[in-house]
């Protein structure tokens, strides 16, 4: 059945007014002008405008109070019953996506809220239409909110378009810089390059002058600007080009690697990984090759993996502490009524601290230095 002009006045206007409410030209809780007024602001009749605020209506992004008006309703987290949770679609066979170390102080602050998380692969809606995912998000009422975990978004992805129109409040847990202004989305993220660099500079407070430096050709808050993080080893007196070992995190790659530079006439005292389970890869390669740990070589990881703590020797790591990032990521969104929808308040992008945590297996002290 083909539709009337008047149908079809009212369907324009009511995109209209929705993308006006979702990209933010009208603030939660904001009173819209008189129906006389707004008809006229926007160029249409008042009947027109009136079936199409009656859409808005029924997706509650409108609430109208008698005899004191029509309101814009973009509802905070805490009064959805579930929060979409998108996970990268090989979540769950890769041990090092920090989703599932996130996850049980989310799922437990979530409790704490009221709310309940419901999990989803990202490929369900980035597969789809783009506003048929929108309109799916928008609708559902039982939805509250959504997370996303990672970062370095361009803005382009397609769920992360739709997020923008979808009406909901979004946190991006462990982000990246940028993402926040990128994506218009609240972040809860470390300061990555800041961690990296204090991770070494430990090693080099206990003494170590000859680093190993274990990267898969980009590096932790530096990511592909290796010139940036060579200009920082330099500052610091650590830079030698024979101690960057750019391998992928595979056995027999790794192995090549560390015999390479172990063999050097001036071998390095200590290695750090972009991860946790690198250095933990490092370690199996070390242990064949009867290096000790860390009477030879002090390892150092990356990231807090929680099981680092149980090896042995026991990983040092610069602990990005997922428990109080769960934690966090939660209370943003259950408290979205604080900063969404608000023309005169920016997205929060919150900065966790982190924590270089020295075990055995970094726990020995070098003092060469002392006699140069």
């Amino acid at each position: 059945m083909v539709k009337n002009t008047f149908d079809l006045k009212k369907d324009v206007l009511a995109k209209e007014l929705r993308g006006c409410i979702l990209n933010g030209d009208y603030a939660h809780g904001e009173k819209l002008p008189v129906e006389v007024e707004l008809a006229a602001e926007l160029g249409v009749s008042r009947d027109t405008l009136r079936k199409a605020l009656k859409v808005l209506e029924k997706e509650r992004l409108l609430v109208r109070i008698r005899s004191k008006g029509t309101f814009v309703n973009l509802p905070s987290a805490r009064d959805g019953k579930k929060i979409l949770v998108l996970l990268k679609p090989s979540a769950g066979s890769d041990p090092a996506y920090e989703g599932h170390y996130l996850m049980p102080s989310m799922q437990q602050s979530a409790q704490e809220y009221g709310m309940m998380l419901e999990l989803c692969p990202r490929s369900f809606n980035d597969d789809q239409d783009l506003e048929a995912t929108a309109a799916m998000l928008r609708n559902n009422r039982e939805l509250g909110g959504c997370v996303i975990l990672e970062g370095r978004y361009n803005g382009k992805e397609n769920y992360i378009r739709a997020l923008q129109k979808s009406g909901l409040p979004v946190v991006m847990a462990v982000c990246h810089p940028g993402d926040v202004q990128t994506t218009g989305f609240a972040g809860v993220r470390t300061n990555s390059k800041k961690a990296w660099e204090e991770g070494i500079l430990a090693l080099k407070d206990a003494g170590h002058r000859r680093i190993a430096f274990f990267l898969p050709n980009w590096i932790q808050g530096y990511f592909e600007d290796l010139e940036g993080f060579y200009g920082f080893l330099r500052k610091h007196d650590l830079f030698d080009a024979e101690l960057i070992c750019n391998c992928p995190i595979e056995y027999a790659r790794v192995e090549i690697e560390l015999q390479r530079v172990m063999k050097l006439d001036e071998a390095p005292t200590a290695a750090i990984c972009t991860s946790d389970f690198f250095a933990m890869l490092l370690m199996k390669v070390a242990r064949k090759m009867k290096i000790q740990i860390p009477q030879q070589l002090s390892v150092m990881g990356y990231c807090g993996y929680p099981g680092g703590k149980f090896l042995k020797p026991p990983l040092s790591t610069v602990d990005f502490r997922y428990e109080e990032i769960g934690k966090k990521v939660i209370e943003v969104l259950a408290r979205a009524d604080q900063w969404f929808g608000k023309k005169d308040v920016a997205p929060p992008e919150i900065i966790m601290p982190h924590e270089v945590v020295i075990r055995e297996s970094a726990m020995m002290r070098r003092v060469e230095p002392l006699f140069v």
